[in-house]
């Protein structure tokens, strides 16, 4: 059975400065639409990413694609107080509603505001021209400097959750990263002739609250 297709739509949006980082909303956004990427195709999803383009093209790349859920991914502004997570549909009772109820679910929880909500916003383009169902995310307020900080922290995270509840809204089972496995990395602090020297760097490690041993080599 074919997989959906999802379309994924990040901001342009360059001179939507953020309040933290020296950054922008089309920058993080396109990083959070790059994590929610790899974690869809990792459950099986086929996916397209439009970014930087006109909306029009976007929409019509959507079209073509056959998209079976239309995503742009946005961070909000408004006063510099107000914090949380907004997500737009078309109407309260259609499938964009349902694909906007099952993200709402995964994402609103995560996010640092208290200010969450769905709401219909069918004036909206990038929800009432695509042919497909349509999920407009407001990831948070980036004109807020502690959830711009977040932001900027957790986009793998955030990526993830968006595809978590992709997942949910189509009835698939999320696969969640993998861990490496039987991999080691040891770190190294320096190496020295006199023994004593080496000594004493062993307990300033220990001192500051890390393990570590003396190797000897010849």
């Amino acid at each position: 059975m074919a997989m959906p297709k999802v379309y994924l739509s990040p901001s342009d949006q360059t001179k939507n400065t953020y309040a933290y980082g020296n950054t922008n909303e089309a920058v993080q956004c396109g990083i959070i639409a790059e994590a929610c990427k790899t974690a869809l195709e990792r459950c099986g999803f086929d996916v397209k990413i439009g970014h930087m383009i006109s909306m029009a093209q976007k929409c019509a790349e959507s079209d073509v694609f056959g998209a079976a859920l239309h995503v742009p991914i946005h961070s909000n502004a408004f006063n510099g107080s107000v914090s949380g997570t907004r997500i737009f549909c078309y109407n309260m009772n259609g499938n964009g509603y349902k694909a906007c109820e099952a993200i709402y679910n995964v994402l609103a929880p995560f996010t640092p505001g208290k200010s969450d909500n769905i709401s219909a916003q069918p004036q909206l383009y990038e929800i009432r021209v695509p042919a497909a169902p349509t999920a407009y995310i407001e990831v948070d307020f980036h004109d807020n400097s502690t959830a711009a900080k977040w932001i900027v922290e957790h986009t793998t995270e955030i990526g993830e959750k968006i595809a978590q509840g992709i997942c949910n809204y189509f009835g698939i089972a999320y696969k969640a990263p993998q861990a490496e496995e039987g991999k080691l990395y040891r770190v190294q602090v320096g190496a020295y002739k006199v023994r004593a020297n080496a000594e004493a760097m062993l307990a300033k490690l220990k001192a500051a609250g890390f393990d570590g041993f003396i190797k000897e080599e010849t």
